[in-house]
């Protein structure tokens, strides 16, 4: 039997709800053996995205015996029988995506101020990297060229990005960076799922100027209107018919000293790109949630493929043996065999559209099935003070 776990985020949840849930799959049978409720950060209800927002469990990596997951702010370390163990939480870590559990600690995508950081087992922020500060990367993406943190900035925690209510967020998530994974050689690669250069917020911000002025309805209602008339193609996530310029994704390579890299670009609608994979054979697999499609690189960052898989949001993926991933499409799992390019079998985890695949992962054999509810059996996480969590305790 082959276990999966998968962490889902459910969008426009009421703050009231829960959002986001863990799922134990058996992918032989189809069989789903377990959904668990997940944790839940605070200060939710301060967040009126409709989307994802602060909703919803994150990255999944496993070490040594132990499960790390997380949610929008903390990173949480079960071991087998899912008692928890410890948790890692900084002001300036946060919207976190994914996480990767080594030797050396946890690995976290700060999605919210495009930052690689890496707690160490104590739970202290040893290491950090502000990906803005590599000039000549952001020159060459059209990336944002202004350092908006200091390092004593981030070491303090001077902003607490753990609250959305007190970030813009367009200022400082201008690369979206919400993948890694670390190559046989040591090298890591690094998702920017999508690239908000200077220019590009400019539109981001008439855009804003347009909702305030309570003009961004009529401006849609118009394009449904142009769309619909000319049968032209809905873009995921996007009404406009024109799209006034286009984002980009990219993946970046680094040793995290002296060598950065780009490894490969392309252009996206809206979407950011989403987990980043490398296989036995050194190439590399990425999802490109604008257009619902899985993208095979080459060693040397050329596309030997560009397979669509689905209208819907693709996020999560898992290499499985004999050339097959498992992959996130919204509320569905899908088993893809890269040899044939083509879906073998889907898994339909709810009945919910809005809830969608956030990561998976195999689940060790000696590992237990979850409770129904991390949160009833761990406690509430209900407030931070600074890098220690205020933990509301089940009795």
């Amino acid at each position: 039997m082959t276990r999966l776990v998968i962490t889902t985020n459910l969008r426009q949840a009421p703050f009231q709800n829960a959002s986001g849930w863990i799922y134990i799959v058996d992918i032989e049978s189809g069989k789903i053996l377990q959904r668990t409720s997940g944790m839940e950060p605070p200060y939710r209800k301060t967040d009126h995205n409709p989307r994802g927002g602060m909703r919803g469990m994150r990255g999944i990596s496993f070490y040594n015996g132990e499960l790390a997951t997380a949610d929008y702010s903390s990173v949480f370390l079960f071991d087998k029988r899912w008692n928890l163990m410890r948790v890692f939480t900084h002001p300036s870590v946060s919207a976190i995506h994914e996480i990767l559990y080594v030797k050396e600690g946890v690995w976290v995508t700060s999605t919210a101020n495009d930052m690689l950081a890496r707690f160490d087992k104590a739970g202290t922020l040893a290491e950090f990297h502000d990906l803005r500060a590599q000039k000549s990367i952001m020159r060459q993406l059209g990336g944002p060229m202004a350092q908006t943190l200091r390092p004593e900035d981030i070491v303090d925690g001077r902003i607490d990005f753990r609250n959305r209510s007190y970030v813009k967020s367009d200022k400082y998530d201008r690369l979206h960076l919400n993948s890694l994974v670390i190559a046989p050689d040591g090298r890591f690669y690094l998702s920017l799922g999508l690239i908000v250069g200077d220019s590009f917020v400019k539109l981001m911000n008439t855009k804003t100027l347009l909702l305030r002025l309570k003009l961004w309805d009529t401006v849609i209602s118009i394009n449904r209107i142009i769309r619909r008339a000319f049968k032209l193609e809905k873009k995921i996530l996007s009404e406009l018919v024109i799209q006034p310029r286009q984002g980009q994704s990219a993946i970046l390579t680094t040793n995290l000293h002296d060598d950065w890299q780009v490894y490969s670009q392309f252009p996206v609608s809206h979407n950011p790109s989403h987990s980043i994979r490398i296989l036995d054979d050194g190439t590399c697999v990425y999802l490109n949630s604008s257009s619902g499609s899985i993208l095979h690189f080459g060693m040397d960052g050329e596309i030997l493929s560009n397979k669509k898989l689905s209208d819907k949001f693709l996020r999560g993926l898992l290499v499985l043996p004999n050339d097959q991933l498992a992959v996130g499409a919204g509320n569905t799992l899908m088993i893809y065999d890269l040899k044939t390019r083509s879906i073998i079998h889907q898994i339909d985890l709810s009945d919910e559209p809005q809830n969608s695949v956030f990561d998976i992962k195999e689940l060790p054999p000696e590992f237990d099935l979850p409770p129904d509810s991390l949160q009833e059996k761990v406690g509430k996480v209900i407030g931070f003070d600074g890098q220690a969590i205020i933990m509301e305790k089940n009795e």
